[in-house]
C-alpha cells in the first residue's frame, strides 16, 4: 500500500487486530455478505493464539497452550476442519505428581477418572460424581450465554425487559435449591468448597489444578470458585462437555484455519499495518489512520485490541462520556501469571509416571501440592516478590505432536501461577 494516501476503497467494516477474535468476526461479517478488512500490527496474525519458531525447527505454542474456549459452533459454522484444524482430547485433562511420588491423573472419562479418585478415597469419589452431576446441570445454565451479548442490569426500557425475558427463558426450570447453588460458586471460595466437600488433600489438589488459572485471587478468595463451572463452559466439541484439546500444529493451526477461512469468504488480512487512530470526527466513525498516515476508509470499525489500547488511544477521548472513560481506566491488565517456552535435549521424566504411561499421557503435568501453598504463593506475589517455590503447569506438546520438534528434542511451555508483574525491588 502506498505510504500516506487515503485509500479509495471504502470497506463495510475495518476489523483493528488479527487475533483469534478479530478473525472470528471478520470470516463471520463476510459470511454475512460485508466487505471486510482485518489490519493486523504484526507480521503474522493470530494474537495470542500462535505458533513461533522458538529455535531452528523448534515450534512452540507461544501464548496461550491449551484449546478449550473454542466453541463447538464456530468450528462448525466456519468450517475450521476444513482448514486443517485438529485437536486431539487431553488425557489426562490434568496430572498431579506428589512429593511422595504419587502422580494422580484426572481422566476424560469419568468413570475412569472415578475409579482413579476411589484408589486415594472411596468417599470422595462417590462425591465427585454427585459434585459433577450438580456442576453440570448447573453449567447447562449458563452455556447460552457464551453467545449472546451479557443482560443489561438496568429494567428502564424495552431492551432490558427483552433482556430479563432472555434470562428467564435460559433458566427455566431452575429451582430454588439450584439457584441458591449458582449463586455460592459465584460468589464463594474454592478453597471452602473442597473443605467442605472433600476429605483428601490429593483430591482437593487436583480440583485445585483444574480451577485458577491466570486468576488474581487465591483459592480461598471469594468468587474462585467459579472456575468449577467455567470449565465446563468450554467448547471445542458438541460431545464433550468442559473439551480440552491440544492443537495439531500448535495453538497458531487455529488461527490459521481462521484466516483461511476468512479469506474463502472474501475477507481481505493485511499485516504490519498498525492502527493509530480510530478516526471518528464528529462523532461518526469514518475508518482508521495507520501510523503512517494513510487513511482507510469503513462504515463500521470493530476492535481486537485491549479496551485500554481501543478507548483511551486509538478513539479521542472527548467522543465518549466521562463515566465510561472513568471505568475504562479502571481496568486492572497486569496478569499474575508468567510463560516459558523450552527446547529440550530429551523430554522430561516427571517421578512417579508409570512406565507403561503412553507418550499423550505424558504431556500434561501440573506442579502444585497443596490449596495452603497456592495460597502463600499468591500472597508472595501479591506483595511483589516472586515465591521460590513455584505452582507450575507442564506441557510437553511434542509427547502429542512430534512435528514440532526434531527428533529427539522436545518442547515444553511452563505456565506459572502467582508471579508479579511489578516487582517490588528491582525489575
Amino acid at each position: 500500500m502506498t505510504i500516506g494516501h487515503t485509500a479509495q476503497r471504502t470497506y463495510d467494516v475495518i476489523v483493528v487486530g488479527g487475533g483469534h477474535n478479530g478473525l472470528t468476526a471478520a470470516a463471520y461479517l463476510a459470511r454475512a455478505g460485508l466487505s471486510t478488512l482485518v489490519l493486523e500490527r504484526r507480521e503474522i496474525v493470530g494474537g495470542c493464539c500462535v505458533t513461533e519458531e522458538i529455535a531452528p525447527g523448534c515450534r512452540a505454542s507461544t501464548t496461550s497452550y491449551i484449546a478449550s474456549m473454542l466453541r463447538p459452533e464456530i468450528i462448525t459454522d466456519l468450517n475450521l476442519r476444513e482448514y486443517g484444524l485438529r485437536m486431539v482430547l487431553c488425557d489426562p485433562a490434568l496430572q498431579v505428581p506428589f512429593p511422595d511420588h504419587q502422580v494422580i491423573p484426572w481422566w476424560a472419562d469419568r468413570e475412569r477418572a472415578v475409579a482413579e479418585f476411589r484408589k486415594i478415597s472411596p468417599r470422595d469419589a462417590q462425591t465427585f460424581v454427585r459434585v459433577d452431576d450438580q456442576l453440570k446441570k448447573l453449567a447447562r445454565y449458563l452455556q447460552p450465554f457464551f453467545l449472546q451479548p451479557p443482560p443489561e442490569p438496568g429494567m428502564n426500557s424495552a431492551g432490558g425487559w427483552c433482556d430479563l425475558f432472555r434470562v428467564g427463558k435460559h433458566v427455566r426450570g431452575i429451582s430454588a435449591s439450584e439457584v441458591a447453588q449458582l449463586i455460592a460458586f459465584l460468589t464463594g471460595s474454592l478453597g471452602n468448597f473442597l473443605d467442605r466437600n472433600y476429605e483428601s488433600d490429593k483430591i482437593k489438589t487436583l480440583f485445585l489444578a483444574n480451577n485458577i488459572y491466570g486468576k488474581h485471587g487465591g483459592p480461598y478468595q471469594p468468587g474462585s470458585a467459579l472456575g468449577l463451572l467455567f470449565h465446563l463452559l468450554s467448547g471445542g466439541d458438541h460431545e464433550v462437555q468442559g473439551f480440552y484439546g491440544h492443537v495439531m500444529g500448535g495453538m497458531g493451526a487455529i488461527t490459521q484455519a481462521l484466516a483461511a477461512t476468512g479469506k474463502r469468504r472474501g475477507v481481505e488480512i493485511r499485516t504490519s499495518a498498525p492502527v493509530a487512530q480510530i478516526d471518528s470526527r464528529h462523532r461518526c466513525v469514518r475508518g482508521v489512520v495507520l501510523e503512517d498516515g494513510s487513511e482507510i476508509r469503513s462504515r463500521l470499525v470493530l476492535s481486537n485490541a485491549d479496551p485500554k489500547r481501543t478507548f483511551l488511544k486509538m478513539l479521542g477521548a472527548s467522543e465518549l462520556p466521562e463515566d465510561f472513560l472513568r471505568a475504562v481506566r479502571g481496568i486492572k491488565m497486569e496478569g499474575p501469571c508468567a510463560k516459558v517456552n523450552m527446547v529440550l535435549a530429551e523430554e522430561p521424566r516427571f517421578t512417579g509416571t508409570p512406565g507403561n504411561a503412553t507418550p499423550k499421557e505424558r504431556a500434561l503435568y501440573t506442579l502444585v501440592p497443596s490449596l495452603q501453598f497456592a495460597e502463600r504463593c499468591y500472597d508472595i506475589a501479591k506483595s511483589g516478590e516472586i515465591p521460590e517455590e513455584l505452582w507450575v503447569d507442564c506441557v510437553v506438546a511434542s509427547n502429542v505432536d512430534d512435528s514440532l520438534a526434531p527428533k529427539g528434542k522436545h518442547i515444553m511451555t511452563c505456565f506459572v501461577q502467582y508471579v508479579p508483574y511489578h516487582l517490588r525491588e528491582g525489575s
